[in-house]
């Protein structure tokens, strides 16, 4: 049984600590239970309340997206060594943070983060994608293939039974060619590999190949 929490005080409450709530309703529910009636009763607070700090839902959704770029997508290891390592920390950071609040990832694909943020978090891309060398063309499709892939993934794993490479979503075609008279013998050896391939592995894999892309393009250079 859930209880309603007490009312706040007058003047107890300010948008860090709407802030706060939202982003651990967020984490716990995912970003569609975030509505300024639900967040009132989390925080103790009439909605009329709300409304004077944030009045309405698109700009708390956009806060929520602007506070987890801000708070949680830039790791330490994003600023420092070789780009290809900031690279992968970057896009480990990111999966991980975006998987955390699920629904996340598919609002952040459809309308990205424009506060501090989420432009911090765009600054730090280019700026390690600028250390391989590449012209502004090919750095400005490798920063959208970045994001491409990372908020991709992530929208896919959020989702139930979203990630194609999830085991249960091989099960079907393993079980196929596992029938009598199947003619699918690679298939069903490969079979036990395949089940114990997880969605890390996957995932690093894709980022590995992002990064030897990169570096077979910036190879190609002139200059190089």
């Amino acid at each position: 049984m859930t209880t309603t929490p007490p009312r706040r005080p007058w003047g107890s409450l300010d948008r860090d600590r709407i802030i706060g709530a939202a982003l651990e309703l967020a984490r716990t529910e995912g970003i569609d239970a975030l509505t300024i009636r639900r967040l009132a009763t989390e925080v103790g607070a009439s909605r009329m309340a709300l409304y004077r700090h944030i009045p309405d839902k698109e700009t708390l959704l956009e806060l929520v997206g602007n506070a987890v770029a801000e708070q949680e997508l830039l790791p330490r290891a994003a600023g420092d060594g070789p780009w290809q390592h900031r690279l992968a920390s970057l896009a480990q950071s990111m999966r991980a943070s975006l998987t955390a609040y699920p629904g996340l990832a598919e609002r952040i694909i459809a309308r990205p983060s424009t506060g501090r943020g989420g432009l911090r978090l765009a600054e730090t891309l280019l700026e390690i994608l600028a250390e391989t060398g590449l012209d502004e063309p090919a750095t400005a499709t490798w920063y959208l293939v970045f994001l491409d892939l990372v908020q991709g993934r992530a929208r896919s794993e959020s989702r139930r039974g979203g990630d194609p490479t999830a085991p249960e979503r091989q099960a079907p075609l393993l079980d196929a060619a596992a029938r009598p008279g199947a003619e699918a013998p690679r298939l069903r050896a490969l079979a036990p590999v395949l089940n114990g391939i997880g969605s890390d592995r996957i995932f690093h894999a894709e980022i590995a190949m992002l990064i030897r892309a990169i570096e077979a393009e910036a190879a190609l250079r002139p200059e190089a």
